[in-house]
C-alpha cells in the first residue's frame, strides 16, 4: 500500500503488518525508517475525526525527569510523556486503545508530529 511517512517525508510503498477488517486499523511498516504506522484513508474514503485534545502540550510543560523513551514493548498510561528518538519529538499519551487480536495502542499528541497512534505492550517471541 502506498502511504505517506511523516518521518521520511515521502510517499512510499509499505508492507502490511496487520490487516484490520472494515472498522479496524490496518498497520503498515515503512521500508526506510522501519516505523509502524496506521493506514491513512485516501481522498474520498470515509475518515473518522480524531477526538479533540483538550489540554495544550508544550515543551515548557515537560518534566524531563518523568519522560520515557518510546519502546513498543512498554506499557504506558494516559498522561505519560514519551520521547520518540526516530522523530526527535516529545509527546503525551492521551488515549489507550485495544485493537483486534488483543493488541494494544496508544494515541500520543506530539509537539511536532501531531496526533499519532503507536503500538504498546508488544510481546516478542512466545
Amino acid at each position: 500500500m502506498k502511504q505517506y511517512c511523516s518521518v521520511c517525508k515521502d510517499h512510499l510503498e509499505m508492507a502490511v503488518v496487520e490487516e484490520g477488517g472494515e472498522d479496524e486499523v490496518t498497520w503498515l511498516k515503512c521500508p526506510r525508517c522501519k516505523g509502524i504506522l496506521p493506514h491513512m484513508k485516501l481522498e474520498g474514503e470515509e475518515e473518522l475525526a480524531p477526538a479533540p485534545i483538550v489540554e495544550t502540550f508544550t515543551l515548557a510543560s515537560i518534566d524531563t525527569k518523568s519522560v520515557h523513551e518510546y519502546e513498543p514493548s512498554r506499557d504506558y498510561a494516559v498522561g505519560d510523556v514519551i520521547y520518540h528518538r526516530s522523530w526527535n519529538d516529545y509527546g503525551r499519551v492521551v488515549e489507550k486503545m485495544i485493537l483486534p487480536g488483543d493488541r494494544h495502542a496508544i494515541r500520543v499528541q506530539f509537539l511536532n508530529q501531531g496526533d499519532v497512534n503507536l503500538l504498546e505492550d508488544v510481546k516478542h517471541g512466545g
